[in-house]
């Protein structure tokens, strides 16, 4: 059903702009949109924009997965919002960038009331925050929408890292406050489990080789991450993203949520998907995945790579950003 009203969506779109697209020559473009079930992208954005954003519009809950470091996603996830806020005028941004022991001071700067130095220096916003994430909030700040700071304090994430999740119970109740309830469940799509065990098995080899090489006669070093505190580490973060969502949903009814994360943390319906699904089997939730990828000029005529079958309802491939060069010295 969900397949249908998707392409329904699109082909509802099409329509609408077969007119303004009629004689036009197909143009290069700078991403392409794959449909879930779909291997081959159309070959008008502004065609494809219009059906994801129909699609999208009905959901409650719309994840967008990024890469972080990709400009011209970040780009898109401006324009997907801006959209999506145009056909929902209740709508707010949910944001990994931002940890919840930082949502008053977020709320302050929104409300106008301290201004955007005093924000930064309180909100341990991103090294990026300035050229990636500052358009979504200052566009929040001029339409007034909420913004919701999602994620766990990294100072926690931290802990369980090192301790395993069972030490965040001794901290005090004030710092529990910013906390999901404890203790989070560890109950992982295989899936996902395996890739978080490639991922961090991978990481935690590679410290532990190190630690050796440095002195080779010494065990590793105590607390040292295990690849399975890692994983609870990352289920903090998962976890915490579902509960503030969550949470702002019930306070605010018929508000949509646009939630923006690292694409891991949504990719499949894993992650942060799947704890709201079981949480709150009710809410429609939909995903986007963007991907920089040179395949995407190949999008009409090529095939949708393996490994992005399934991971989303629409999948976006742009142009991959042009590397960074330094700049010459005198």
């Amino acid at each position: 059903m969900q397949r249908r009203t998707i392409y329904g969506a699109l082909l509802l779109a099409a329509i609408l702009h077969t007119t303004a697209a009629a004689g036009q020559a197909a143009q290069a473009q700078d991403y392409a949109i794959y449909p879930a079930g779909t291997t081959t992208a159309g070959t008008n954005n502004a065609v494809m924009m219009a059906g994801m954003i129909d699609a999208l519009s009905n959901a409650d809950i719309v994840f967008i997965g990024e890469q972080h470091d990709y400009k011209q996603g970040h780009a898109l996830e401006l324009e997907i919002l801006r959209a999506l806020h145009t056909r929902s005028p209740k709508t707010a941004l949910s944001l990994e960038m931002f940890e919840r022991d930082t949502q008053i001071v977020l709320d302050e700067y929104l409300a106008g009331s301290i201004n955007e130095s005093s924000f930064l220096q309180a909100s341990r916003p991103w090294p990026n925050y300035k050229t990636d994430y500052r358009p979504l909030i200052e566009y929040c700040k001029e339409q007034r929408l909420p913004v919701v700071a999602a994620n766990a304090p990294r100072r926690y994430v931290n802990i369980v890292s090192r301790k395993g999740q069972i030490a965040l119970s001794e901290l005090p109740k004030s710092s529990r406050a910013f906390l999901p309830p404890l203790p989070y469940g560890m109950e992982l799509p295989p899936e996902y489990d395996r890739q978080l065990n490639e991922i961090f098995g991978s990481a935690h080899d590679d410290a532990a080789a190190k630690s050796t090489k440095t002195n080779a006669a010494a065990a590793p070093a105590p607390g040292m991450p295990t690849t399975e505190h890692l994983k609870q580490a990352q289920a903090l973060w998962d976890d915490s993203m579902k509960d503030s969502i969550l949470r702002f949903v019930r306070a605010n009814r018929g508000v949509k949520v646009v939630q923006m994360n690292g694409a891991m943390h949504s990719d499949s319906k894993y992650g942060i998907v799947d704890r709201l699904r079981k949480a709150a089997p009710r809410l429609k939730i939909m995903n986007i995945s963007i991907h920089p990828d040179t395949d995407y000029a190949n999008a009409s005529t090529g095939r949708l790579a393996a490994k992005y079958v399934g991971v989303a309802d629409f999948v976006v491939l742009g142009r991959p950003d042009p590397p960074i060069t330094e700049e010459k010295k005198p």
